[in-house]
C-alpha cells in the first residue's frame, strides 16, 4: 500500500517533532514519534508548513490511518482554525472526500485521523504526461462531485489543485482543507479567522479573485477545477510563469490556449473557458450544472474521448519597422507582416491573430508582457525591413511571449522585384523554428503562389491602402489591375470581391456591385475552394443577397475541416442570425473567442434580436472588442427605454467613418430615439439611395423602430421586405413588445409564419451539416 499526501498546509517552519517516546528512524534517518493518543505511528508520509501526515495503525478499531499533525503552539487563532479546519472536513461525508475518523489532541499536539489511502496524487499522475479525454472527464467528474458535497455544506475548499485530488483504485478522493473555510453566507454567523486580504491558496490554481483578495465564492473552486482539467489534457498549467507574480498576472489577465482534438477535446474546452472566466458570475452556477455539463460530453464516442489533446499555439505578426523610409516600400510595413499572417493561418496546430490585432500593438519596443495578456498569444514575429538599392532585407525575430526571450533570428533578402520569395521565405522559417512545439509540423506546401511578381506588388500595395474605408476605391481599382495580370490568384479575387461589395453597400451605391461581387468571390473559390477570407466575405454577401443558409452550410463545412480558424465561426455568427438561429449564433461566437478573446464578431446584433438587452448594455468600451458595433449598442439602450444614455453614446460615435450610408443610419437612429417620426420617413427615404437598405437585417432594424414609435404601416412594411429576403427572425418576431400591437394583424401573422418556416428549414439544414457536432448544440 502506498499512500502519498502533499500538502502545502502553511507558511510557519516546520513544526518540531513532538516529545513523548521515540520510534526508531524511518527509512531516510528521521526519529519519528512511536504514537499520538490511541495511534501508533509506523512512518511519515509528508510534511508541509504547519505539520506532517503519518501513517499509523488505530489500536481500538485496529485499521490503519493516516494523521495530519498541526503544531500550533501558543496562537489561538491557528489553533481555532485548525478546529474550524477539522470541524468543515468531519461534517462531510461522501465517497469522493476522504474520510474523517477523529479530531483530538495529545499532550499539547493537535491532529486529525483518517482514512489511508492507496493510489496516488493527480500531480504524480501528471508528471508522466497529459491525460486523453475520457481519462480526464472521470476524474473530473470525482472532483466536481467532491466539490458539490463541501458546497452544500457552506464550505469553499480555496486550494484545489492536482496533489490534493487524490486518484485510487475506487476513484477520486478530495484532500486538503488546510484553507477550506465557509461561503459568504455562512460566514456572516462564523468569525472570519482569516487575515483581512491575505492571500492563501496555491498560485497556479487560485482564481483571480484570490490573488487580488477579493471575496472568494463557491465558484472560486470552479476556476481551480477548470485549471486542473485544462492541465489533464493539455500536460501544462493553464498558466504558466517562472515566478508567483507572472503566475499571478496570467491568472489576471491572461487566457490559455484553446484546445483541439476530436469533438469530445473540444467541448470539454467549452466547459474549461467558462471555469476560467475572470469574472465569477460568468462561470457555471454550480459544481453540479459544472459536472452535468461534463457527463454529456462523457456520453460521447469512446474512441474519440481516449484520443490525445493539443494545445493550439498562438501567433501574432507584427507590422514590421522601417529602418529607412522610402515612399517605394514603406507600404510593405504593414502589407508583408498580413501576407505573412494569411500564410501561416492554414496551418492546423495554428491560431494566428489578424492583421488588425497587430496593428494594435505596433511601436518601436513590443511590450510582450502587454501583448501575451491583451492579444492571447504564446509566440510573437517582429521585424525590421530596410532597403538597400534594388534589394530589400528583412530581419524577422520570433519570440516567446510574455518573457520576451529571443527564439529564433532570421535574415532574408530578395530583389524588389521578387516580393512574394522574401514573405515565403519568411513564412517557411518561422514554420520550422516552430516545428518542436508544433509535434513535428513541417513547412506547409505554398498555397496561391502568385504567377506574376507586378500582380504581387500589386496585391500588397492595396491590401495596404484597403485598410481603411477611404482607401477602398483605390484599392479596388489596384486588386483588379492584379487579377488583370495574374488572373489565378486567388487572394486578390476574394479581396476584390469584398471591396466591391463594401463599396456598394456604403459608398456609392452603385447598381450592381452585388453581382460583380459575387462573381469574384465564386472565382476565389473555384481557383481555391480552402481560401478562408473568401468563405468568409461570400458569406456576409450570401446573407444580404437572401442566401444565408447556404451560406451558413459551407462555413460549418470549412470549420469542420479546419475548426481552428476563428474567421470561419465569426462569419457562423453573421449567417446564424440571419437564419434565425440566435442561439447557435451565439455558440458560434463563443467558438471563435475560444480561439481569440479578440475575435470581432457580430455577435451583439445576435444579443439584440436575442432580447438580451441586459447582456447586450453592459457591454463597455474597455470590455469590447475591436470592431465591436456601437450603433447596436445604441439600439439596445433605446430599446431597454435608457433613451439619455443611448443619445450620449450615439454622439460618442466618433469610431464611424464620416461616409454617406453611416452618417444617414445615425440620423435615423437619433430621430427615433428623439421621437421624430417625420424624420424617420425621411431617413428611410434618404437611404433608399444606398444600397444599404438591400440588407435584410438594416430593413429589419428600421422597421423594428418604427414600430417601437408607433408607425405600424411603414414599420409592417419593411419587417415583410426583410422576411422576403430571407431574413428569418422569427423568435424576435414572436417576442418583442414593440410588435404586440400587430398581433392580430393577418399580414404580421402571415410573415411571422413564413419566418418561422424559415427558419425551421434552417435549422435541419444546420443539423444535417453537422453544426450540432461543430458548436457542441
Amino acid at each position: 500500500m502506498r499512500a502519498l499526501y502533499r500538502w502545502l498546509i502553511g507558511e510557519t517552519p516546520p513544526p518540531p517533532p513532538p516529545s513523548g517516546p521515540r520510534s526508531p528512524a524511518d527509512a531516510a534517518g528521521e526519529t519519528l514519534p512511536a504514537r499520538l493518543g490511541h495511534y501508533v505511528i509506523s512512518r511519515k508520509l509528508g510534511q508541509g508548513g504547519m505539520g506532517v501526515v503519518y501513517a499509523a495503525r488505530d489500536e481500538r478499531l485496529e485499521r490503519s490511518v493516516a494523521l495530519k499533525t498541526m503544531s500550533l503552539g501558543q496562537d489561538e487563532t491557528a489553533r481555532k482554525r485548525f478546529w474550524r479546519e477539522a470541524r468543515a472536513a468531519a461534517s462531510v461525508n461522501h465517497p469522493n472526500i476522504c474520510q474523517i475518523y477523529e479530531i483530538g489532541e495529545d499532550g499539547g499536539e493537535l491532529f486529525i485521523a483518517m482514512e489511508l489511502l492507496e493510489g496516488a496524487p493527480l500531480s504524480d499522475r501528471l508528471q508522466k504526461g497529459s491525460l486523453n479525454a475520457a481519462e480526464t472527464i472521470s476524474i473530473g467528474l470525482g472532483m466536481l462531485a467532491a466539490l458539490s458535497a463541501l458546497h452544500a455544506r457552506g464550505i469553499i475548499h480555496r486550494d484545489l489543485k492536482p496533489s490534493n485530488v487524490f486518484l485510487t483504485p475506487h476513484g477520486v478522493k478530495l484532500l486538503d482543507f488546510g484553507l477550506a473555510r465557509p461561503t459568504p453566507e455562512v460566514a456572516q454567523t462564523t468569525a472570519d479567522l482569516t487575515r483581512v486580504g491575505a492571500v492563501m491558496g496555491t498560485p497556479r490554481y487560485m482564481a483571480p479573485e484570490q490573488v487580488l483578495g477579493d471575496t472568494v465564492s463557491t465558484r472560486t473552486d470552479l476556476f481551480a477545477a477548470g485549471a486542473i482539467l485544462f492541465e489533464m489534457l493539455s500536460g501544462r498549467p493553464a498558466f504558466g510563469g517562472r515566478t508567483v507574480v507572472e503566475i499571478a498576472h496570467g491568472t489576471v489577465y491572461e487566457h490559455p490556449p484553446a484546445l483541439t482534438g476530436p469533438p469530445a477535446v473540444t467541448a470539454v474546452d467549452r466547459l474549461i473557458r467558462r471555469a476560467l472566466a475572470k469574472k465569477p458570475d460568468e462561470r457555471p452556477a454550480s459544481a453540479d450544472e459544472m459536472a452535468e455539463e461534463l457527463r454529456a460530453i462523457h456520453a460521447g464516442d469512446p474512441n474519440e474521448t481516449a484520443a490525445l489533446t493539443q494545445a493550439l499555439t498562438r501567433l501574432v505578426v507584427l507590422p514590421f519597422r522601417i529602418l529607412r523610409p522610402d515612399p517605394e516600400t514603406d507600404f510593405l510595413a504593414f502589407s508583408l507582416p498580413d501576407a505573412i499572417t494569411t500564410s501561416l493561418s492554414g496551418i492546423g496546430s495554428l491560431v494566428v491573430r489578424s492583421s488588425a490585432t497587430a496593428a494594435r500593438f505596433a511601436g518601436e519596443a513590443p511590450d510582450f508582457k502587454s501583448l501575451a495578456a491583451e492579444a492571447g498569444v504564446d509566440r510573437v514575429v517582429t521585424g525590421t525591413l530596410l532597403r538597400s538599392g534594388e534589394q530589400l532585407r528583412v530581419v524577422a525575430q520570433l519570440v516567446e511571449a510574455p518573457g520576451g526571450t529571443v527564439i529564433t533570428s532570421q535574415t532574408v533578402q530578395s530583389p524588389l522585384g521578387d516580393l512574394f520569395q522574401l514573405q515565403d521565405d519568411i513564412t517557411r522559417r518561422v514554420v520550422e523554428a516552430l516545428s518542436l512545439p508544433l509535434a513535428g509540423t513541417t513547412p506547409p506546401p505554398t498555397a496561391d503562389a502568385p504567377h506574376n511578381a507586378r500582380a504581387y506588388e500589386l496585391y500588397l500595395r492595396a491590401n495596404e491602402i484597403g485598410r481603411s474605408y477611404d482607401g477602398l476605391i483605390s484599392a479596388r481599382d489596384l486588386y483588379q489591375r492584379c487579377v488583370d495580370l495574374d488572373p489565378t490568384f486567388a487572394p486578390a479575387w476574394a479581396r476584390l470581391g469584398r471591396c466591391h461589395r463594401v463599396i456598394g453597400k456604403y459608398i456609392d451605391g452603385a447598381v450592381g456591385t452585388n453581382e460583380l461581387a459575387e462573381a469574384a468571390f465564386r472565382r476565389a473559390l473555384e481557383l481555391n475552394p480552402r481560401l478562408t477570407i473568401a468563405h468568409k466575405f461570400y458569406a456576409n454577401l450570401e446573407s444580404d443577397i437572401g442566401h444565408a443558409q447556404r451560406a451558413m452550410v459551407r462555413l460549418i463545412q470549412e470549420a469542420t475541416r479546419h475548426g481552428n480558424d476563428p474567421e470561419l465561426f465569426a462569419g457562423l455568427v453573421h449567417a446564424c442570425r440571419y437564419c434565425g438561429l440566435n442561439d447557435e449564433s451565439l455558440a458560434a461566437d463563443a467558438e471563435a473567442r475560444r480561439l481569440d478573446p479578440n475575435m470581432s464578431t457580430s455577435f451583439e446584433e445576435t444579443l439584440l434580436l436575442s432580447g438580451d438587452l441586459d447582456r447586450l448594455v453592459a457591454i463597455t468600451h474597455g470590455e469590447k472588442v475591436e470592431g465591436a458595433d456601437d450603433g447596436i449598442r445604441v439600439i439596445g439602450l433605446g430599446l431597454a427605454g435608457r433613451r439619455d444614455e443611448a443619445r450620449a453614446a450615439l454622439a460618442q460615435m466618433s469610431r464611424i467613418p464620416r461616409i454617406p450610408a453611416f452618417q444617414a443610419w445615425i440620423g435615423y437612429i437619433a430621430a427615433w430615439l428623439d421621437g421624430r417620426n417625420a424624420d424617420m420617413l425621411a431617413g428611410i427615404a434618404s437611404l433608399s439611395n444606398l444600397v444599404i437598405l438591400d440588407d435584410p437585417e438594416a430593413m429589419f432594424f428600421q422597421g423594428w423602430m418604427l414600430c417601437d414609435s408607433g408607425q405600424l404601416e411603414p414599420g409592417l412594411q419593411q419587417l415583410e421586405r426583410a422576411i422576403a429576403r430571407n431574413y428569418f427572425v422569427a423568435p424576435t418576431l414572436a417576442g418583442a413588445r414593440q410588435f404586440d400591437s400587430l398581433r392580430d394583424n393577418p399580414r404580421f401573422q402571415s410573415l411571422l409564419a413564413d419566418a418561422e418556416a424559415g427558419r425551421q428549414l434552417s435549422l435541419q439544414a444546420f443539423r444535417n451539416a453537422g453544426g450540432n457536432k461543430l458548436l457542441g448544440r
